[in-house]
């Protein structure tokens, strides 16, 4: 069953959360599911962290694989500056990765993925090896995505679908892309059948599906098992990511 948020509806449920890594504390919005709290579940997740300034999330894998999308603040992923004003990061399950470090300005990006993991596993703490499982090992960085200012967008002539992360094995139905769509303009997006899920995140103008419009922050998830989305831009255009997981056979 396709889920969907509208962004100013999940962030009235912000709350502060304690890091499991370091004990620093940031600020939580649960879009699609539920903290895992040890527990995995075969439901969807989104989850939007915003970190306090100078905050460092300490290197660590999960058990599920997961994209990450940079909205705001700035900071670093590992070696790698995560310029904006938006990035998108992707990494298999059993694959580590970090540290994530803030600014002095905070540092927020969205969690996304098609299963509920348990929890990170941190590098530092005794018995992380002993929880590792084969994976591909895929991890990659789209940053410095430009998004398009009101008036360019408004007056988009034609459908444009940019592709990420191109570096990446995507045989396994793995990909993320960026469509730009005028006011108006529909389009159906890909056959989620050859994926392990998709997850659809509003980053500029608004999304309308079925009766409901959803502006900027608002995620929508569809299951393998569904058909493709119809995507019809609001009145002011959309920008939207399409983050599309690999099929879970494969892991």
């Amino acid at each position: 069953m396709v889920q969907a948020v509208a962004g100013a509806k999940a962030l009235n449920g912000r709350r502060r959360v304690r890091s499991n890594g370091t004990g620093e504390e940031h600020w939580r919005t649960d879009f699609i599911g539920q903290r895992g709290e040890g527990v995995a579940r075969e439901e969807p997740q989104a989850f939007l962290i915003e970190m306090s300034a100078n905050e460092v999330i300490v290197p660590h894998f999960h058990e599920v694989d997961q994209f990450q999308v940079f909205v705001a603040g700035s900071g670093s992923l590992g070696r790698h500056a995560a310029a904006g004003p938006l990035a998108v990061h992707y990494t298999d399950h059993h694959t580590g990765y970090g540290p994530i470090n803030a600014s002095a300005q905070g540092f927020s990006y969205f969690t996304l993925r098609a299963r509920t993991d348990p929890g990170a596993v941190y590098l530092h703490k005794p018995g992380y090896r002993e929880r590792l499982k084969p994976s591909k090992k895929r991890h990659g960085v789209a940053d410095g995505i430009a998004l398009s200012t009101e008036p360019v967008l408004m007056s988009r002539k034609e459908i444009a679908v940019e592709k990420l992360l191109a570096d990446l094995d995507g045989s396994d139905g793995l990909a993320a892309t960026l469509m730009r769509m005028g006011p108006g303009m529909v389009t159906g997006g890909p056959d989620p059948s050859a994926t392990g899920g998709q997850h659809y995140l509003v980053v500029n103008g608004s999304l309308e599906t079925g009766s409901e419009e959803y502006a900027a922050w608002s995620t929508v998830f569809v299951p393998a098992t569904d058909p493709a989305l119809e995507l019809r831009a609001g009145p002011k255009g959309l920008e939207v990511l399409l983050l599309q997981y690999p099929r879970p056979q494969t892991q």
